[in-house]
């Protein structure tokens, strides 16, 4: 499943998204939000147990086989094409993984944040005007007035100096 098709379905809440690294990646390098962490080496008891022993253990439904939300993820993909391929043996055969995992997440969402944080500090600067030709204006009175158009309403501080 790519990026773009992760982050709208999380978005919408029509995935569940199992992280396959250990627990204390999860700590130093940080997850996914909603992500739920069954170690790989888990992977294949886990969706075995009763749908209420995962439940209590991960805090989550356990998926059914012929569910199609379930996404795998890990670090960068390979650990997630495991749990895949593990689930596939299991009978979860419409299982997708997240080949660029959170390497690729945290990346993309770095990027994203960047560029959200620039065109703010775009819309929040102040730009001084620049003088502007008395004739293009069509206003003598303050030459570094933007054009004002044909037909224009007045604005109340025009119609003081009227």
């Amino acid at each position: 499943m790519p990026y773009e098709e992760l982050i709208a379905r999380l978005g919408e809440g029509t995935v569940r998204l199992f992280d396959v690294r250990e627990p204390i990646e999860l700590v130093e390098d940080g997850e996914i939000p909603g992500a739920v962490n069954i170690p790989l080496g888990d992977v294949e008891e886990a969706f075995q147990l009763p749908p209420r022993e995962f439940r209590e253990k991960y805090s989550c439904e356990k998926p059914g086989k012929d569910d199609d939300d379930v996404v795998t993820s890990c670090l960068a993909g390979v650990r997630s094409f495991d749990a895949l391929e593990t689930l596939r043996k299991l009978g979860f055969h419409k299982v997708k993984h997240y080949p660029g995992g959170f390497l690729e997440w945290s990346e993309r969402c770095e990027q994203e944040w960047k560029a959200k944080d620039e065109t703010k500090d775009t819309k929040n600067s102040i730009e001084t005007p620049t003088p502007v030709d008395k004739k293009e204006s069509g206003n003598t009175e303050n030459p570094t007035a933007p054009p004002t158009p044909p037909n224009s309403i007045p604005s109340p501080q025009d119609k003081t100096e009227l």
